[in-house]
């Protein structure tokens, strides 16, 4: 089980993920609506904070470390299939979404998914120490609160 802390730096649908340092942004909204009446006052109605976004970009990179330097065992082709799999599934629902800020996993919408290779001679990497080849992706999300 994934950790926050310890192996991972978020949780989504239960698989624990590394975040790329500087992508992870979350804006809430608020709910409101400013209208200009007849004598060309503005009318102004705010029905506070609105439901939380967030876009960040998951590291599915291979030879990734936990915390205490130890590899988390997982290539990059794995974590972006885990994303993939999530994304795919998760059509007319939800899945959990879990980040050091919040102490309680939350019911999130997977509104976008986009991924990027960075170099693609990366896959040459495992090949020249006898394992098979794989590449190492990063994956843009854009989750919306439930």
């Amino acid at each position: 089980m994934a950790t926050i802390g310890v192996d991972c730096e978020i949780i989504l649908d239960g698989t624990g993920y590394f975040v790329k340092a500087g992508s992870y942004h979350m804006k809430q909204p608020r709910i409101r609506k400013a209208t200009t009446r007849a004598d060309g006052t503005l009318s102004y109605v705010d029905l506070g904070p609105g439901r939380r976004a967030w876009s960040l970009v998951i590291l599915c990179k291979n030879d990734l470390l936990r915390y205490d330097g130890t590899p988390t065992s997982l290539t990059g082709q794995q974590y972006r299939d885990a994303l993939r799999s999530s994304y795919s599934h998760s059509t007319g629902g939800t899945v959990l979404y879990s980040d050091p800020l919040n102490g309680t996993p939350i019911a999130v919408h997977i509104d976008a998914y986009a991924e990027s290779v960075p170099d693609l001679h990366v896959q040459q990497v495992p090949l020249a120490t006898g394992n098979a080849p794989a590449l190492s992706y990063e994956v843009t999300l854009e989750l919306i609160e439930a």
